[in-house]
């Protein structure tokens, strides 16, 4: 799974919620917190259908990676089915429809339409429309009134001169789904509050801050902004809900041909990817590495779960690098400067290969973490989603037993 002006407003706001002290009047607990969340939910639960845009900006320093959508959605609550909602949304390069069964995208640039059954809430759990979305804001308001053990203050605050509640919510290591409640996570080094900013004259949403605090690290954020709330729409025809409205001017998306995996036992052909080094760039062949036991791990800097894994890469690299370990990380599409600043952080005993991506799906790999463990003999012992240190190290120990 990218508007003084309206574009130079908005970040002004951003700036104002996250990187300056926020003029507070006053700051109150759970019960005012409580009668505020009570009101805006009542305003929410009495729109039937709505339109806005949201635009959410994420920006993780630690990670380098920053992004901005925006997207007009229309959200129907009076449909049945698994969300109780359909909806539909237009980012300008494509388009989604969610009928409350099946799932249409079309791309505008190449005029093509692709569809999938979605019957359940957790087929939709990673849908970037609905994330974030006033449909998640309004379950998330009932789980906070339901849990007692969920932390919430309302303080006053004024943007550029307009009253607005804030909203503060923060559970002990729990985030919020998107429309099934709480997850826990086991990070004790990790807070994730959330800042739910309300307009006073209607009692809704205007936008909502998900903090993610590393230690003392309180950088990372991801701000959805919720404009031009209209709670009367115009109400797309009926036909717009309906797979066969599109056909005449979209044809069907044809996925690419999936390559198998790469097989155990296979011999790992040759490749070679330029290496950064401090003073550099220069390349490393697989070739270099026959008679060594070499693990080729795969990632990209928006990938959650390889940058959970990158700062065990230089302990696993030094547990058996006297044994004849090698391992070579492989960027799938990040560009050199992004290459450079994880370098920089990590200082990597390992190679830090990147222009991997062709390698990366000519094996069969279609999501990262992924990884390629090869024998002393070049051959392949497994294909490894997923980054596990403890396991990665019994395997690798295996291998030097057995040499």
């Amino acid at each position: 799974m990218r508007i003084l002006t309206p574009t130079a407003m908005k970040r002004l706001v951003i700036v104002t919620l996250l990187l300056a002290p926020m003029l507070c009047l006053a700051q109150t607990g759970k019960p005012q917190a409580d009668l505020v969340i009570q009101k805006v939910l009542t305003q929410l639960e009495k729109i039937k259908q709505v339109n806005y845009q949201q635009t959410r900006e994420m920006r993780y320093f630690a990670d380098n990676y920053q992004n901005r959508t925006s997207a007009d959605i229309y959200i129907d609550f009076t449909a049945g089915g698994p969300l109780g909602l359909r909806f539909q949304g237009d980012n300008g390069q494509s388009v989604v429809v969610y009928n409350g069964q099946t799932l249409l995208y079309l791309k505008k640039e190449d005029k093509t339409i692709d569809s999938s059954t979605a019957r359940t809430a957790k087929s939709m759990q990673s849908n970037s429309y609905l994330f974030h979305s006033l449909a998640m804001v309004r379950t998330m308001l009932h789980v906070v009134l339901s849990n007692d053990s969920l932390h919430r203050t309302v303080s006053d605050t004024l943007i550029n001169g307009k009253p607005y509640f804030q909203l503060r919510i923060e559970g002990d290591q729990m985030y919020f789904q998107l429309l099934g409640g709480l997850e826990h996570y086991s990070n004790p080094n990790l807070r994730r509050p959330y800042y739910l900013i309300i307009d006073k004259a209607t009692y809704l949403p205007y936008q909502l801050v998900a903090k993610l605090i590393r230690g003392t690290d309180d950088r990372d954020y991801i701000t959805v902004t919720y404009d031009r709330i209209n709670t009367k729409p115009d109400v797309p025809s009926v036909a717009s809900w309906d797979y066969a409205t599109y056909t005449a001017t979209y044809k069907p998306y044809v996925a690419p041909v999936k390559i198998p995996i790469v097989k155990p036992g296979t011999l790992l052909a040759d490749f070679t990817l330029p290496n950064y080094t401090p003073t550099g760039i220069d390349s490393v062949s697989l070739n270099k590495y026959k008679g060594k036991i070499v693990l080729v791990d795969f990632w990209f800097k928006s990938c959650g779960p390889c940058m959970e894994a990158m700062p065990k890469y230089n302990e696993l690299q030094n547990q058996f690098r006297k044994e004849g370990f090698e391992l070579l990380t492989v960027n799938v599409e990040d560009p050199v400067e992004d290459i450079k600043f994880f370098y920089n952080k990590h200082q990597p005993v390992y190679k830090m290969l990147y222009n991997g991506g062709k390698l990366w799906s000519g094996l069969g790999f279609t999501a990262c973490p992924s990884s390629v463990l090869v024998d002393q003999s070049g051959k392949v012992v497994e294909a490894i989603y997923g980054f596990n240190k403890e396991e990665l190290s019994k395997k690798i120990a295996a291998l030097i037993k057995k040499d």
